[in-house]
C-alpha cells in the first residue's frame, strides 16, 4: 500500500513538473522565435522597442527576463543587472544564476547571438515553479500521511472483521465436530467474500447431513433386507432338521436357501456396481454407441416378458442418435427401468421407450401408465434401497433406480423422474457421442 502511494506521487510529482518545465519551455521558444524575426524585418530599433514594450506591459514582471547586448557586451535594454558569461549555443535552453533587478535569481534562459555580435536572451525567473514544485511536494506528503492513516485504519479494521467472522466459523466447525450437524454459520445480509464462504460452508454441510442421513437409511434397510431372508433361511434349516424326516426335506430346503443366499449375493452386486458407477473407474472403456441398437436389443429382450403380463412394449427412435458409453451399463440401465415399468404397471398397461436427438444431448424416455410414484416419493426414488412399498410385499430391494442414478452421473447425464398423469415418465440425458 505504502509503496502504490509512493510511486503514484512521485509520478504525478514528476509529470506535473515535467509538464510545467516543458510549457515554459515551449514559451520562452516561441518569444524568442518571434523577436528574432522583428530584428531581421524591421531591424533593431524594432527588437529594442519591443522588448520595452514587453519590460512595462505589466504582465510576468515577477519572472520575465529579457536582455539585449551589443557585439562589445554592453546591455542595450533588459531587466538584468548582472550576469556572468552566458553560456549555451543558439536555441539551447540552460538555467543560470544572473541577477534580475539587483537579486539573485535562477532563471530558464535562452540565448541567441545575431551575426553582428548582437546577442538576445530571453528566460525566466525560476522562483514561482519552485513554489510550485514545493507546494506539490507538501501536498503529496500530506496525502501520503492521510493514506497512511486510513491504510492503518483500514487494516484494522479489516483485521477485525476477519477475526470475528474466522471466530463465527470457528464456533460453528466446534459445534459441528462435538455432534451439532444442523448447526450452520449465519451469512447475514451482506454478500462479501465472508459470505460466500460462508454460504459454501453451509451447501457443504447440508450436503454431509444429508449424506449422513442417507448412511442411516441405507444402513437401517440393509438390516431389514438382510435380516429378513436370513431369518427365512434360518428357519427352513432348523424346520427340516426338526422334521422327522429331515433327509427328505433337507435338498429342498437347501435349495431354497441357496436361493436366498443368491439374493443376498444380487443386493452385494448391485451395491457395488452403484460403488463402481460413482467412483468413475470404468470411463475408459465408453466407446460410440449407436442408441437404435443398443436399446432396440434390451427392448427385443423383454417383449416377451410383457407379453406374458398382457403390457404392450413399444420403441420410437428419431435418427441415428450416437452416445459415447459403456454398452453394458447403458443396457443394464434400460434393463432396470424396464424391470420396473413391467412389475409396477400392472397387466393391460403401455410401455413406451423413445429415444429423442436435440441439438445438445440425447434423451431416452421410458414411460408407462400405471399407478406411478406418488408426489411426496419422487424425490427419494434413487435413494438407496428406499422403496414406495413400506411394507416390502413386492419382491425388491430399491437398488434399481440408484443404480440407473450412478451410471447416468457416470456418463455425465441427467436423471429426472416426472409424473406422467397416469404412470411415470423416467427421463435420461446423455450428450452427444
Amino acid at each position: 500500500m505504502l509503496f502504490s502511494v509512493a510511486l503514484i506521487s512521485t509520478v504525478f510529482y514528476v509529470g506535473t513538473a515535467g509538464l510545467l518545465a516543458r510549457n515554459i519551455d515551449k514559451q520562452l521558444t516561441a518569444t524568442s522565435r518571434r523577436l528574432i524575426q522583428i530584428r531581421e524585418q524591421a531591424g533593431q530599433d524594432a527588437l529594442e522597442r519591443e522588448i520595452h514594450v514587453l519590460l512595462t506591459d505589466d504582465r510576468d514582471v515577477n519572472t520575465e527576463v529579457y536582455l539585449l547586448i551589443d557585439p562589445a557586451g554592453r546591455k542595450i535594454i533588459g531587466n538584468l543587472t548582472a550576469w556572468q558569461g552566458l553560456s549555451g549555443q543558439n536555441d539551447q535552453l540552460v538555467k543560470q544564476q544572473v541577477k534580475r533587478l539587483g537579486r539573485d535569481s535562477v532563471s530558464r534562459l535562452l540565448t541567441y547571438r545575431f551575426r553582428d555580435g548582437t546577442t538576445l536572451v530571453v528566460g525566466r525567473d525560476m522562483q514561482d515553479q519552485r513554489e510550485l514544485e514545493r507546494m506539490i511536494l507538501v501536498a503529496l506528503g500530506l496525502g501520503g500521511l492521510v493514506a497512511l492513516v486510513l491504510a492503518a485504519v483500514g487494516a484494522w479494521l479489516f483485521r477485525a472483521q476477519l477475526q470475528n467472522q474466522l471466530k463465527a466459523i470457528h464456533r460453528t466447525t466446534a459445534e459441528i465436530s462435538a455432534g451439532n450437524l444442523d448447526r450452520r454459520i449465519e451469512v447475514g445480509s451482506s454478500r462479501d467474500e465472508f459470505a460466500v464462504v460462508a454460504g459454501d460452508i453451509n451447501d457443504m454441510l447440508d450436503e454431509i447431513e444429508r449424506l449422513m442421513d442417507t448412511a442411516r437409511n441405507v444402513s437401517n434397510a440393509i438390516a431389514h433386507d438382510l435380516r429378513t431372508p436370513l431369518g427365512r433361511i434360518r428357519g427352513a434349516l432348523e424346520d427340516a432338521l426338526q422334521s422327522h424326516h429331515p433327509l427328505e426335506k433337507l435338498p429342498g430346503r437347501a435349495q431354497y436357501a441357496i436361493d436366498e443366499i443368491d439374493a443376498l449375493i444380487g443386493v452385494f452386486d448391485k451395491l457395488l456396481q452403484i460403488a463402481e458407477a460413482e467412483s468413475g473407474v470404468r470411463r475408459q472403456r465408453f466407446d460410440l454407441l449407436p442408441l437404435r441398437q443398443v436399446i432396440g436389443d434390451i427392448v427385443e429382450l423383454y417383449q416377451p416378458a410383457a407379453e406374458n403380463e398382457g403390457i404392450a412394449l413399444s420403441l420410437a427412435v428419431e435418427g441415428e442418435p450416437m452416445v459415447s458409453a459403456d454398452r453394458d451399463l447403458l443396457a443394464g440401465v434400460l434393463a432396470n427401468l424396464l424391470d420396473n415399468a413391467l412389475k409396477y404397471a400392472g397387466r393391460g398397461a403401455h410401455v413406451q421407450v423413445r429415444i429423442l436427438s436435440g441439438p445438445r444431448d440425447v434423451r431416452i424416455l421410458v414411460r408407462d401408465d400405471g399407478p406411478g410414484i406418488p408426489a411426496d416419493a419422487i424425490g427419494r426414488a434413487t435413494e438407496r434401497f428406499f422403496r414406495v412399498d413400506s411394507s416390502r410385499n413386492l419382491r425388491g430391494n430399491g437398488l434399481g433406480l440408484s443404480i440407473v442414478a450412478a451410471v447416468v452421473a457416470l456418463h455425465r447425464g441427467t436423471l429426472t423422474l416426472r409424473d406422467a398423469h397416469p404412470g411415470l415418465e423416467v427421463g435420461i440425458s446423455l450428450p452427444h457421442g
